[in-house]
């Protein structure tokens, strides 16, 4: 059974369990949600990748979803869901920041780091 949990310094907490639902049906049972779109590694920090931190875009509440037919890897915006899976029990994620707005501006900013010390933390936890 998948497990996610909420970096407490997450942004918006109650955005972020309703992102947290959306999260664990689509890892748990491959329903992928319209408003989750493309999935995928920081290529360009390795820090990151090797944090076993993903960035997922997604489709903010105030903008329409994306249409159930879009394949995922077309699913873009400038708007991540930004989440960790555990090194040891791969079943355990956590969200621990929502980018938005200005996504891509945010990552190459030093906002990195905060990332990489939320996902340290989160692998520490157990």
């Amino acid at each position: 059974m998948i497990e996610i949990s909420i970096h407490p310094d997450i942004e918006n907490k109650t955005i972020a369990n309703e992102y947290a639902k959306l999260l664990k049906l689509w890892k748990e049972k491959k329903v992928l949600s319209c408003y989750l779109g493309a999935d995928g590694k920081w290529e360009n920090s390795a820090k990151l990748c090797q944090s076993l931190i993903s960035k997922i875009h997604i489709r903010i509440p105030n903008e329409p979803k994306w249409h159930e037919n879009m394949p995922q890897i077309q699913r873009k915006s400038n708007h991540y869901l930004v989440y960790c899976q555990h090194w040891l029990y791969p079943n355990r994620y956590q969200i621990i920041a929502i980018m938005s707005p200005n996504a891509h501006e945010l990552a190459k900013t030093s906002f990195l780091a905060e990332l990489e010390k939320r996902a340290e933390e989160f692998q520490n936890n157990f």
